[in-house]
């Protein structure tokens, strides 16, 4: 599924559905990174080693968050006025800091030719690549050395 946006490229088409890998994360301006307890099997790619993703589905407006020394946070994304907005209301102590740095309004910006994803908030800035980029690349790398 595509979601398309507006923006001041009229063929800027972003597939949303599926995993971004973080590749910078600000709170406050200071750097933050997240660490996701008890996490399921992981797909370790060269040069992202020990990455965290965030991950959209599209058909159901959910995002699932990786969590600050906690587990995952499941909750549901919006677009209002051409922001992407997540608001999470888990009451969860442990959740408490994910909660805080991921909820809000963000503006953002996406590359079609490089699939970085870039989301900005008063407080959260998030850099993102697509996971299928990431793949596709190490897949040309595999390949231009035959």
């Amino acid at each position: 599924m595509f979601l398309t946006f507006l923006s001041c490229d009229s063929n800027n088409q972003i597939e949303l559905d599926g995993n971004w890998i973080i590749t910078e994360m600000t709170y406050d301006s200071e750097s933050v990174y997240p660490k996701t307890l008890n996490q399921t099997i992981r797909i370790i790619y060269a040069g992202y080693e020990n990455s965290e993703s965030i991950t959209f589905k599209v058909s159901d407006s959910t995002i699932t968050l990786p969590g600050f020394e906690s587990e995952h946070l499941k909750t549901e994304f919006t677009f209002e006025k051409g922001k992407l907005k997540i608001n999470s209301n888990h009451s969860n102590s442990e959740l408490e800091l994910t909660n805080k740095i991921f909820n809000g309004t963000y503006d953002w910006t996406f590359s079609n030719i490089e699939k970085t994803l870039k989301l900005k908030s008063d407080k959260t800035y998030i850099n993102m690549i697509s996971q299928e980029k990431i793949i596709s690349d190490a897949v040309d790398k595999v390949f231009d050395g035959l």
